[in-house]
């Protein structure tokens, strides 16, 4: 960004949050020529007080007095003053618009105001993409509040390009290791042993800020780039006094009062919390494996709880509370301290009910194999807080801390019955499962700026504490013979399963930015260590009886206290690659260069080198045979980056990029050994040979910004992927999957974007604004050689949809203080699971989403707000070649809010 254009962000200064009660004065400043508004111009009283405040993106002011007689001054750069004398103030605020003349014959002076883009704000949002050096979209905390998004995962499907499958987002139709998620700029770790990104349900949208996901890449940021990067910013502390209580009750139609799916669990389950009755029980031995010829085999196995069945119980409403507090307080000599602390809580029920099919292949024709009713029951808890405070000691220089935790679980019983094809006969199963994941994040970081047009340094170090635990997940299955329903002895029957995952990660960056002459230099290193580890223990009950009767009563019977011993045995039955312990470095340092080639063309060119390493260890000391070897590799890695932006107008840019980036495997992916995907039932293979894919990014796009709150844009991407990696299907029994490097892979997409206000079309209109956008993307993997017994030697990419589509209408009534926001979100049939041995890919049909939100003011300290998801109440559809597979109705769901602000 040049000086001019940095010094044009800098003077957006952060608007006061103006105070619901009291008395002053309040209104807009605007220029008289242009009608445009004036921000960051003082209004001050020079007779009755010296209180004086600055006006906002939009032009508003809010001068708060006590009831009296003032002079008011309203001023700004190159336009004249006016003194307003003899000012009354009673009770309540005093509107006073003025519209300022510019000075005649003024020359435009470069002024910098140090402060910060208030990004919370729609307009602060579009002023930060207008300057911005590469191809971003974003959305802040303004916008998220007029939507019933709950958390970041709800909120980022309002992006351009953006979808959520599952818990991680998808950018441009890449997810996994090609969409990255950073938190205030640094990468966290993922909670689950086999994804790549933090779940975006850890970050409830109280907690939040912006979102924002660059699509360009440039030198600052980490290599690992493909789709886009989703940069997660926290909240920052308020500039005045606030303070915050929300309270939220909401019903699901499919669970909320119905009978679903639960079983008996802790006293403390209501909370999100185990009381510890799922722990490992202490007589289970830590130097040895268990086995049913061990003199504690008999103790052991009454140590674990007698809960294996499921029951069924009514849904509870959701609800959820948060609270918040923050100020800044200022002194002399440019000094402040300023604080934001707020704690979130929320609960909810889900129920999900499936009919699901699987099928063999004969010729072209699908031929039904496996087909049963799936009853899932869910109890979801959300905890998170934050803390930021932040000392600036001058003008120039400030620091801040931010520490931030968020602690998840799912507490879920599944039932399934109908019948297998495998077995030849009708089955029930069981799963019990409490599955809870934490994230602590910490990070202390400080600017410091030389003089107003001088040198710039930034710096950051962080602390991050990733913590995933299922405690005591039980498996049970039965089969019907002749009639009577027996007990399965086989894997995943009769189990027990417990894991624990922990990463632990550090690191720091600095950065230098220096002008010379017209150029602006940027230069920084970095360095991030992570160690992590996993460690999981799986017991089967045996039986070793003599009367078979035994098997076919029901388990809390089967495995009671008298037959424990005597019929019934547990044994360790943990494989070799259930522990692993991980390490990963990545060393980095960039440089690039900011420079005008034209009046109103500008490049940012540069440089990254990356050097990355990987070491695995593998082996668990509680399954027998040889641990696999270990994994170390490292990979150094340039990326180039080129940005180029012209300016057509002083409010249309033209702006292109390209740069050549990394995807690099995880620890899972390339570590030696088969371990086993209990969700979806098979095994999973990793590969040593896996080597980085290495992806060429190009991208156009054109915008316009007719005012402060309208954009309109059209761009374009093309990607192309070497070694892309790919899992693929190398077992035609189970389904069992691996991972390979495909020859290459494409991706060509169309976006568009559209906000606007009706006001354009009649004044009459001037409360609504519409918003929309429409992303078109084609991709297309070749897996060569590499297709095993993978159907299709080329296919889109998994997960990728071919649209996506938002559109967004919202009404605004100040004076009533009512708003009114319908959104509706679709997207394309994407390939859920890849077809093998002839099958073909399974693919989740489009999922049409109209939201509802409404949001009244009751007085000046409590406002409502009322939501409404998935009005249509449509279900998710799971399709092969025309024929479900997996259907189920997620629900509509009514939210009902208060909110209070006291002062």
């Amino acid at each position: 960004m040049s000086r001019s254009a940095f010094a044009v962000v800098l003077a957006a200064v952060s608007g006061t949050a103006f105070a619901q009660a009291g008395a002053g004065l309040r209104g807009r400043l605007t220029d008289a020529k242009t009608g445009e508004p004036l921000l960051v111009c003082p209004v001050s009283v020079i007779s009755g007080g010296n209180t004086f405040v600055e006006t906002d993106l939009e032009g508003n002011y809010e001068l708060s007095l006590p009831p009296g007689t003032y002079d008011v001054r309203f001023w700004c750069d190159q336009y004249e003053g006016v003194d307003v004398k003899g000012v009354k103030v009673a009770d309540g605020f005093l509107q006073r618009d003025l519209a300022l003349k510019p000075v005649e014959g003024s020359f435009v002076e470069e002024v910098v105001v140090i402060g910060t883009v208030d990004t919370q704000s729609e307009s602060g949002l579009l002023l930060q993409r207008k300057m911005a050096n590469t191809v971003q979209d974003s959305i802040g905390s303004e916008q998220i509040s007029r939507s019933p998004d709950s958390n970041a995962g709800d909120a980022v499907k309002r992006v351009t390009s953006a979808t959520v499958v599952g818990r991680n987002v998808f950018l441009r139709g890449l997810g996994g290791r090609y969409a990255a998620t950073v938190v205030n700029g640094v990468s966290l770790p993922s909670t689950d042993p086999d994804g790549h990104q933090a779940p975006l349900d850890l970050f409830p949208n109280a907690l939040l800020s912006t979102l924002t996901v660059q699509k360009t890449y440039s030198a600052e940021l980490g290599g690992a780039f493909a789709g886009g990067v989703l940069g997660i910013e926290t909240n920052s502390y308020p500039a005045t006094f606030q303070a915050q209580v929300k309270l939220s009750l909401g019903v699901n139609s499919e669970s909320t009062f119905h009978s679903r799916r639960s079983y008996e669990g802790g006293s403390l389950d209501g909370l999100g919390i185990d009381d510890g009755s799922r722990g490992l029980p202490e007589s289970v031995p830590e130097d040895r494996a268990l086995t049913t010829r061990d003199s504690q085999a008999e103790e052991v196995s009454e140590s674990f709880s007698n809960v294996w069945s499921s029951r069924r119980s009514g849904g509870l409403p959701n609800g959820g509370l948060s609270v918040s507090v923050g100020n800044t307080h200022q002194w002399g000599g440019g000094r402040a301290f300023g604080y934001l602390a707020s704690a979130t809580f929320s609960r909810s029920a889900a129920a999900t009910n499936a009919d699901v099919q699987t099928f063999r292949i004969d010729e072209q024709e699908l031929i039904p194999k496996d087909l049963y009713r799936s009853e899932f029951g869910a109890t979801n808890t959300n905890l998170g807080a934050l803390l930021n405070a932040g000392y600036q000691w001058d003008a120039l220089n400030d620091v801040s801390l931010l520490a931030l935790f968020s602690r998840s679980t799912e507490d879920s019983a599944q039932y399934l019955s109908g019948f297998s094809d495998t077995d030849g006969a009708n089955f029930d199963a069981t799963r019990l499962k409490f599955a809870q994941r934490m994230l602590s994040f910490n990070q202390l970081r400080g600017t410091h700026r030389f003089g107003t047009e001088g040198a710039v340094l930034r710096w950051q170090g962080n602390v991050s504490v990733t913590h995933a635990e299922e405690p005591d997940t039980r498996d049970l299955l039965y089969l019907e013979d002749d009639g009577v329903r027996r007990f399965r002895q086989a894997a995943n029957s009769g189990e027990r399963f417990f894991s624990t995952l922990s990463d632990t990660s550090g690191g720091a960056s600095v950065s230098l930015r220096v002008p010379v002459g017209r150029v602006e230099f940027t230069t920084g290193a970095s360095a991030q260590l992570s160690q992590r580890r996993f460690d999981a223990r799986r017991f089967a009950f045996l039986f070793v009886g003599e009367d078979p009767a035994l098997l076919s009563l029901p388990a809390e019977e089967m495995f009671s206290a008298e037959n424990l011993g005597p019929s019934f045995l547990a044994e360790e039955r943990t494989f070799l690659t259930d522990r692993y312990d991980g390490f990963q470095s990545l060393y980095a340092g960039f440089a690039s260069a900011e420079l005008p080639l034209a009046e109103r063309l500008r490049a940012v060119a540069g440089v990254r080198v990356e050097v990355f390493s990987q070491q695995v260890d593998s082996g668990s000391p509680f399954a027998q045979g040889q641990a696999p070897e270990s994994t170390d590799r490292t990979t150094v890695n340039p990326l180039p980056a080129l940005n180029l932006v012209y300016g057509l107008t002083d409010k249309a840019n033209l702006r292109a990029g390209y740069s050549f980036t990394v995807a690099r495997p995880q620890f899972r992916e390339i570590a030696p050994f088969l371990y086993y995907d209990a969700i979806r039932r098979r095994s999973v293979s990793g590969n040593p040979d896996l080597v980085s894919s290495r992806i060429h990014n190009a991208d156009l796009r054109w915008e316009w910004f007719p005012t402060e709150s309208e954009v309109f844009s059209v761009g374009g991407f093309y990607k192309h992927f070497i070694d892309p990696i790919e899992q693929v299907v190398v077992s035609s029994i189970q389904g069992d999957v691996g991972y390979r490097n495909a020859d290459g892979a494409d991706a060509l997409g169309l976006e568009l974007e559209g906000r606007a206000s009706l006001g354009r079309v009649s004044p009459v209109l001037s409360p609504l604004r519409v918003g929309a956008n429409l992303s078109l993307i084609a991709s297309r993997v070749n897996l060569g050689s590499n297709q095993q017994i993978s159907t299709s030697e080329s296919r889109p990419l998994q997960g990728q949809s071919p649209y996506v589509a938002n559109v967004n209408v919202s009404y605004t009534r100040e004076s009533s203080g009512t708003e009114v926001s319908v959104l509706y979100n679709v997207f394309g049939r994407r390939i859920s699971e890849v077809g093998f041995n002839r099958l073909p890919d399974t693919y989740e049909q489009p999922f049409h989403r109209v939201d509802l939100a409404l949001t009244q003011q009751l007085s000046q300290q409590l406002r409502l707000k009322l939501t409404g998801t998935n009005l249509l109440n449509q279900a998710a559809v799971f399709r092969q070649l025309g024929t479900d597979v997996f259907r189920y109705r997620p629900g509509l769901t009514a939210t009902a809010q208060v909110e209070w602000s006291p002062l």
